[in-house]
């Protein structure tokens, strides 16, 4: 420890200190003897690089160590990070060669990458280990702040050097899958999901109702004109111990209820000739005894439920038939639980509010006029109320960077030559530099900086703002009057209000284009309701002929000893199971396509039925998937068919990203983890993960993916996660991504507000 003859401290002496004064390259502290010493940016922090300002603040105390004692014109200089233990001795403690660590890329080189573990600990990646595949140069695989997995290959304390392998933790990886895949059998894509619960009935043996309850239901009339829907359902219904007749027109049902005494009739809605809704009003005059459920495609009973709860319909049954349902509501009825049918609509609570001019201009911003009509409304609206007399929306070219108006509203007359000049104008500042203009008197004041825009048109009172849009500013909005002083500073948060509905009408054009690009897919979703009824009607009878064959099986076993028959019995089985396969896979669909209604879901449910859905593309795409559901996860307030579509675009995100990793790494083999959790006291409770083993996200781009049309993939739209995150925040919810590893995966967190979760 070296002394200098004329100061009071030594070098290596910790002492401490208060902070006086932070800059962006250092920090002036005072000791306790009221000696100024300073701190130098790199000595703050083992990180070297950090801004002070961000580390420290005005007060605070430090510990620190003397590294250089005061001459004349310098002060006392401190380290912080000095008097902290070496983070080499505490990393070299944890860890040794093999181990996998988590590092953050700090530069790059064409020889490979810089990364920091630890602060104050660094290492090398070189660029044949960044990959399992060949990498040309290193920022096409990584960026400066991405998080990166890797094996540590040479560790040596003496010389602090550190080198890292990703290619070799991949390796690592795929070969313990590999052993892991083997002890479990070599299981495919989703057989770990179809458990007892999630395939429901599947090889489940029929049962009936209890005599009691089925005496109490009474006889039932079933009126489809659909052969392969009826008379398997009345054969089923049958062997539940009901006594059931079937109709296959509504002149056959009239007969058969002047014929005899029905407890229940269960009617489709879509006969032919006559719907199903004419034939119950004729039932009224028939009888008044049968109590009457009705069969139909969900957005058929969802249009006449109004109707149909008038006439006293007790219960509706979507098709394609959920057997399981209907003996539900049998023993329901049996029992005499006669409660409200749970398909009725929510009546709407109160009249809608009268809606302000910002909300009608919000609503403009959105529709589908042009551009230019949408910003013209906003002009003529803002000039009324801030007294302005003219109006102009500008926009800056990106590729040649001349001024163009965009819309125009007053009435004060233009120069039209003058356009061409307004690049060198304060409208450009505004648009290219952001900044606002509010001048008040410009022949007294800034005429000089005004002269190409008053050769477009005479004024003296003058205010700009900038209109963002997707991240960038390319229009500016302007207000202009002949007088002096005329508009404040109220006025200028008009206009920066107005440019918030402009920027509105800009996202919402630049969607409209996307849109057009995937409109064939929306076509197909519209010709695929068209024809969902028929589909419907063949799934249930489909299932229901199986059934009743199953069953017909079974007895024949029992008194013929033939293999044949065991045969016979074992290829029914398997039939019937995929024919509820299909018809939950057309269920799934038909919900995706369905109105929108506001109820409680079930996230767990919606993530199964989910998984279902994109089984055949995760194993088009060699991904496994796995799920996590926590018990008792409570109910969220919204719209099923909104959290299906945000689940399902994170899924085919994570397929479609990860099959282009596998694409380049034929060993591995792609993960997709989905798991739910309930964390009470959050906001937002209900969590939702999505872990997958793609490529990884650049660290920068964590935000810019949701922006609308931003896609990192190839072809893509950019839409899935812009839609994803519009779809989540609706239902109050927020969605962003949790942590990303390149190239090993990305973890998304989905975030729901939820109710008490019961013990």
């Amino acid at each position: 420890m070296s002394i200098h003859a004329d100061s009071a401290y030594q070098i290596d002496q910790v002492v401490v200190a208060r902070v006086e004064q932070v800059f962006p390259f250092g920090v002036f502290v005072c000791l306790p003897d009221g000696t100024r010493a300073y701190v130098r940016k790199r000595e703050l922090t083992q990180a070297r690089n950090l801004d002070p300002r961000q580390v420290v603040s005005e007060g605070q105390e430090i510990k620190a160590v003397v590294i250089a004692l005061a001459v004349p014109g310098q002060e006392l200089e401190l380290s912080v990070c000095r008097a902290e233990p070496d983070p080499w001795e505490t990393f070299v403690q944890t860890f040794k060669v093999q181990d996998t660590v988590i590092a953050t890329v700090k530069n790059l080189s064409a020889e490979g990458v810089f990364v920091q573990l630890i602060p104050g600990v660094d290492g090398f990646i070189p660029l044949a280990e960044l990959a399992p595949w060949p990498v040309e140069q290193p920022d096409d695989l990584l960026w400066a702040g991405d998080q990166v997995k890797a094996m540590i290959t040479h560790l040596d304390r003496r010389t602090s050097r550190l080198r890292l392998s990703i290619r070799g933790q991949m390796k690592q990886q795929a070969k313990v899958g590999k052993v892991l895949e083997f002890l479990r059998g070599r299981q495919v894509v989703g057989e770990e999901l179809l458990d007892e619960e999630q395939t429901g009935s599947v090889g489940k043996k029929e049962e009936g109702v209890a005599p009691v309850v089925a005496g109490r239901v009474g006889r039932v009339l079933v009126v489809d004109d659909h052969d392969e829907v009826r008379e398997p359902l009345v054969k089923w219904l049958r062997r539940l111990g009901l006594a059931t007749d079937g109709a296959g027109s509504p002149d056959q049902a009239l007969a058969r209820l002047q014929e005899r005494s029905y407890g229940l009739s269960l009617i489709d809605l879509d006969l032919s000739g006559e719907s199903g809704l004419s034939l119950i009003q004729a039932m009224e005059k028939v009888t008044s005894d049968t109590r009457l459920g009705v069969m139909s495609a969900p957005e058929r009973i969802a249009q006449r439920s109004g109707e149909l709860a008038a006439l006293g319909v007790v219960d509706a049954f979507v098709k394609p038939l959920n057997l399981d349902e209907i003996r539900e509501a049998l023993v329901r009825l049996g029992r005499g639980e006669m409660s409200d049918p749970l398909w009725l609509p929510v009546p709407e609570s109160g009249k809608e509010e009268a809606k302000s001019s910002f909300q009608r201009l919000a609503e403009t911003m959105r529709g589908g006029l042009p551009l230019a009509a949408r910003f013209e409304d906003g002009l003529k609206d803002l000039i009324r109320f801030s007294q302005a007399e003219e109006g102009l929306v500008f926009q800056l070219a990106p590729d040649s960077q001349q001024v163009s108006i965009v819309a125009q509203a007053g009435e004060l007359a233009l120069d039209q030559e003058a356009v061409y000049a307004l690049d060198k104008s304060p409208v450009k500042d505004v648009i290219c530099e952001g900044r606002e203009v509010f001048e008040t008197n410009v022949s007294r004041q800034v005429r000089r900086r005004f002269s190409k825009l008053l050769d477009l048109l005479p004024f003296e009172s003058c205010l700009g703002v900038p209109i963002p849009a997707r991240g960038e500013v390319q229009h500016a909005l302007f207000l202009f009057h002949r007088k002096p002083d005329v508009f404040s500073r109220y006025r200028l948060r008009d206009a920066q209000a107005m440019a918030v509905l402009f920027s509105v009408a800009l996202e919402s054009q630049a969607l409209e284009r996307r849109i057009q690009t995937i409109s064939p897919f929306l076509l197909s979703g519209q010709l695929a309701a068209g024809f969902g009824h028929e589909v419907y009607n063949k799934m249930s009878g489909l299932e229901i002929q199986l059934r009743n064959l199953q069953d017909d099986c079974k007895r024949l076993e029992l008194g013929v000893e033939s293999s044949d028959f065991v045969e016979l019995g074992r290829a029914t089985d398997q039939l019937l199971d995929v024919a509820l396969d299909l018809k939950r896979t057309v269920e799934l669909f038909r919900e995706l396509i369905r109105a929108e209604q506001e109820e409680q879901v079930n996230v767990n449910e919606v993530v199964r039925r989910t998984v279902w859905l994109l089984r055949p593309t995760a194993h088009q795409h060699r991904v496994r998937i796995k799920v996590d559901l926590t018990t008792d996860l409570p109910p969220i307030v919204g719209s099923a068919a909104r959290l299906q579509q945000v689940f399902a675009n994170l899924m085919l995100n994570a397929l479609q990203h990860t099959a282009q990793k596998m694409e380049q790494w034929p060993d591995g083999r792609g993960m997709l983890q989905i798991a739910t959790a309930w964390e009470v006291e959050e906001e937002r409770p209900i969590r939702v993960r999505f872990a997958d083993n793609g490529p990884g996200i650049h660290h920068r781009l964590w935000e810019n993916i949701f922006a609308l049309g931003f896609s990192t993939r190839p072809g893509g739209t950019g839409l899935g996660l812009f839609i994803a995150r519009s779809l989540v925040e609706s239902m109050g919810g927020a969605i962003c991504v949790e942590q990303s590893i390149v190239p090993l995966g990305t973890i998304f967190r989905v975030k729901l507000p939820g109710g008490v979760c019961e013990a």
